[in-house]
């Protein structure tokens, strides 16, 4: 449903989601020269529904739209922007992260076979690798094809309905998430790189850049140096204190850090063990995935800073460095 307003001349579109975060938020700009919209939910028929149902309380309908921004290849983000396309919108994207897509999405499934062979690689269960890569296919059929997307650099301005917003690259969540800002009323769109109430999972990869939790820090720093007023996320309500969430989310990730260390406990682990030290309860095939890929990130991130060492064998095992 759409709810007036986030911010001005913006209104909030909830879409649902099949997973255990229920719902993510689409963004209805309104311009002086018309409509666009930042990220376009998983599409299912429910979120069509709710799409087509948030967009009719502007009076406009799917084919009024202009432009569509998404933030980062991820299913909830992505998934509607070719029907959108198709309707008449120009869809752009990060010029990185369309490539990403395109290979996250193909219908080969190479990124999901690579990532397979990556968690076995560090030590998990055949089995959960199974189920693994089977909710990964099946989430892809919730993802229009990823065709005719618009390449936008990172520091470049585009146009919204009339509305001038900034491209700022904000690595961690994916390698090439971007976020917009809107400099004239403080305005960020900030999809999944700050969430008001949850942290944003920070994964590391076969074809990750080298060091994914350091890429977020540092974004996320970046970011609070902005003159923010108002956060528009992609998950959760809108907020207006920018760094004093930035400053709650670099503190957990240290502490995150330090619960890693300890979950080596002075032994050679391998990482799906100390994800599951970490993580003790996983419901879903996604958040297995979700859990290792983080876990490996805060172990690279240990490692880049000299206080583990990766121990090559099958599978890798991590171990603290004194």
């Amino acid at each position: 449903m759409s709810e007036p307003f986030a911010a001005t001349g913006v209104r909030r579109i909830t879409l649902p989601l099949p997973l255990a975060l229920q719902s993510v938020n689409a963004y209805l700009v309104e311009g002086a020269r018309g409509w666009a919209l930042v990220d376009t939910g998983l599409h299912t028929p429910e979120g069509e529904k709710e799409l087509r149902a948030g967009l009719a309380t502007a009076k406009i309908g799917v084919d009024g739209l202009q432009r569509v921004f998404v933030t980062h290849l991820h299913p909830d983000h992505i998934g509607m922007a070719g029907m959108l396309r198709k309707a008449g919108a120009e869809v752009l994207m990060h010029r990185p992260e369309i490539a990403a897509a395109e290979r996250m999405w193909s219908a080969d499934h190479a990124r999901v076979d690579e990532t397979y062979a990556w968690f076995e690689r560090h030590g998990m269960p055949v089995d959960v690798d199974d189920d693994m890569r089977r909710s990964w296919i099946a989430m892809g059929e919730r993802v229009d094809p990823v065709e005719g997307v618009a390449p936008i650099d990172d520091g470049a301005v585009i146009d919204l309905g009339g509305r001038p917003m900034r491209v700022i690259w904000t690595p961690g969540h994916t390698d090439y998430h971007a976020v917009l800002f809107e400099e004239e009323t403080g305005v960020l769109f900030a999809g999944d790189h700050v969430l008001p109430r949850i942290t944003s999972n920070v994964g590391l990869y076969a074809s990750s850049r080298d060091d994914p939790l350091g890429d977020f820090l540092t974004a996320l720093r970046a970011v609070a140096a902005l003159p923010v007023r108002r956060v528009l996320p992609a998950h959760g309500d809108p907020f207006d204190d920018l760094p004093g969430r930035v400053e709650a989310l670099l503190a957990h990730h240290a502490l995150r850090l330090e619960a890693t260390l300890d979950a080596l406990d002075g032994v050679e682990r391998d990482a799906y063990s100390v994800c599951r030290r970490i993580f003790p309860v996983l419901r879903s095939a996604h958040e297995e995935r979700f859990a290792l890929a983080e876990t490996l990130a805060h172990l690279r991130h240990l490692e880049r800073q000299g206080r583990v060492a990766a121990l090559e064998g099958t599978p890798v095992r991590w171990q603290a460095k004194h």
